[in-house]
């Protein structure tokens, strides 16, 4: 019996990433389409036919192109400057699988987002016991990660920001594999995966700025730290090399097309926000915004060990720092490799918080684009919870800390059941029903699919005519419908009081507080609201006949 027990043991990371790969294989059509979805697949199309033609890849080309010319009308804005990563494997795939109906080409993306998070949350496991070398601890930082109800949601079907996460995740195993091993092994594959980062999101700048950073201080403490000055370099070098490799866009001019996509920014997203009651232009909202969505979304218990984590962790630093000795020539911040990939963390963590809060070019939808910070929070978690298997006067409560995080784990499970499939749009459970309603909810537009599968489903008209009542694109997913359901659906958009039903999601490029352009007479009455948590998801009016 011992030995099966222990068996289990060693194998139980085995046991733990087969049964989330079985969970989301079960539930990945489950979800919801946003709108980034529709120009991130014309995106992929649109460099699989400038790579096919590069490489004469005639056949591939062709079909891409037709691909491309099809999408036109279901995509459109899209622009040509994000990362290829993920969008040119997903076009090849929906080639490669002759996926020809919209509702396949989804599904399929939708899948391989949540391989690629999959990936991440193994990387995640293997930085994790690279640093505190304990399986439990590294399973329970995965665990908790994944039923982080909002990374969960967009594990399916968030294709920007949880890709970037996954590979600010590999990057970060990378930076901690070079602390442990400064070979040219380790420094070119962090240049892959780092420079992958950065055409993901542009916040991959992150690494190569802090491992410079922290080289400069290792010559600071070490003046024999100058001789590694050549594989610095070589991490430079390939990092830009491997940068305007993978990424098209900057194969013509590419200091030219990056310096000009680092200085437009702000000319991508909405202009418009709801945050806390009121409307807010995207580049000048208050400070407090991304601390307040960090707060009001994230479980509680992640919440709490992230505190305790990061200030106990910022402290160590704290006093290192104060304690420097002006005539001591080689002191160190870090004692040893663990404590160098403390302070990459706690330094990394610091410098992007700073920057969200006080330097951001424009925020919206929630705090998406900074949800890898979320690695940060699990990362600071377990720093804090390693503290109960190091300190002999804390291990006698390590059987209260597991019960305590079992019974919370279990409370974030069910929020994840009741939110299913919206946990994208989850709040916690410390923010009353009428505070949670004073934010943006749904601005993807993940609702939009289910009113139309609704619509269709209970109305058996030959023709239903549907107006917007907010702004978003609802037209795009007519496409995703039966075929026999689209010749039923038709749209209206110039005089919305022909319509049959008008959808809102509560989405508005004006201030509603102030204009009535969003406003409905009195033919038409309430005839849905879909709640969740307390959380109006959209609701729908019906023409009075």
């Amino acid at each position: 019996m011992k030995t099966i027990s222990n068996r289990l043991l060693s194998n139980c990371h085995y046991i733990f990433f087969s049964i989330y790969f079985l969970i989301g294989f079960s539930i990945y059509k489950d979800y919801g389409f946003n709108i980034d979805e529709t120009f991130q697949r014309r995106s992929g199309l649109y460099w699989l036919e400038y790579l096919s033609n590069f490489f004469g890849l005639e056949k591939i080309s062709l079909i891409a192109n037709e691909k491309l010319v099809l999408s036109s009308s279901f995509t459109e804005p899209w622009s040509d400057v994000y990362g290829i990563i993920f969008d040119v494997p997903a076009a090849i795939i929906e080639i490669i699988f002759s996926l020809n109906e919209p509702i396949q080409m989804y599904e399929m993306r939708h899948f391989l987002t949540f391989c690629y998070f999959y990936v991440g949350i193994i990387f995640f496991y293997k930085t994790l016991l690279n640093r505190f070398n304990n399986k439990f601890l590294s399973l329970a930082g995965c665990f908790l990660l994944i039923i982080t109800p909002r990374i969960f949601g967009d594990s399916f079907q968030n294709n920007k920001d949880l890709v970037f996460l996954t590979f600010f995740i590999i990057s970060t195993f990378f930076i901690f594999k070079t602390f442990e091993n400064f070979n040219i092994k380790n420094i070119i594959l962090l240049a892959i995966f780092s420079s992958i980062a950065t055409s993901t999101r542009l916040f991959g700048l992150i690494f190569p700025f802090t491992f410079l950073f922290i080289y400069f201080l290792s010559i600071l403490s070490n003046k024999g730290d100058f001789k590694i000055i050549n594989k610095i370099l070589i991490y430079i070098f390939f990092y830009i090399l491997f940068l305007i490799l993978h990424w098209p866009y900057l194969w013509i001019n590419p200091l030219e097309k990056f310096l000009y996509l680092l200085s437009n920014l702000q000319t991508f997203g909405p202009t418009l926000i709801y945050f806390n009651d009121e409307f807010y232009n995207t580049e000048l909202v208050p400070f407090h915004y991304l601390p307040l969505w960090v707060f009001i979304s994230t479980p509680i218990i992640n919440f709490s060990l992230f505190l305790i984590g990061f200030f106990l962790l910022a402290k160590v630093y704290i006093l290192k720092l104060f304690s420097i000795e002006k005539s001591k020539s080689n002191y160190d911040l870090w004692n040893n490799n663990n404590e160098k990939k403390d302070f990459f963390i706690l330094i990394t963590f610091v410098i992007l918080s700073v920057i969200g809060v006080f330097f951001a070019t424009k925020h919206y939808n929630s705090w998406r684009i900074f949800y890898f910070l979320n690695c940060f929070f699990i990362y600071f978690s377990i720093y804090f919870l390693s503290l109960f298997f190091i300190y002999p006067k804390l291990k006698k409560y390590i059987n209260i800390l597991v019960v305590v995080l079992s019974v919370t784990s279990l409370f974030n499970i069910y929020k994840i059941y009741i939110y299913h499939p919206y946990q994208s749009l989850y709040f916690n459970e410390l923010l009353s029903n009428k505070f949670k309603n004073k934010f943006e909810i749904d601005f993807t537009g993940l609702s939009g699919i289910k009113f139309l599968r609704e619509v269709v489903m209970n109305d058996k008209s030959n023709k239903i005519k549907i107006g917007i009542n907010s702004w978003y694109p609802l037209w795009r997913m007519k496409e995703l419908l039966p075929e026999i359901d689209q010749k039923r659906i038709v749209f209206v958009y110039d005089d919305i009081k022909n319509a049959d039903y008008v959808y809102s999601n509560k989405i508005y490029n004006v201030n509603v507080k102030l204009s009535d352009k969003f406003s409905l007479d009195d033919s038409f009455k309430l005839y849905k609201q879909h709640f969740i948590d307390g959380i109006l998801i959209y609701e729908v009016h019906r023409k009075m006949k």
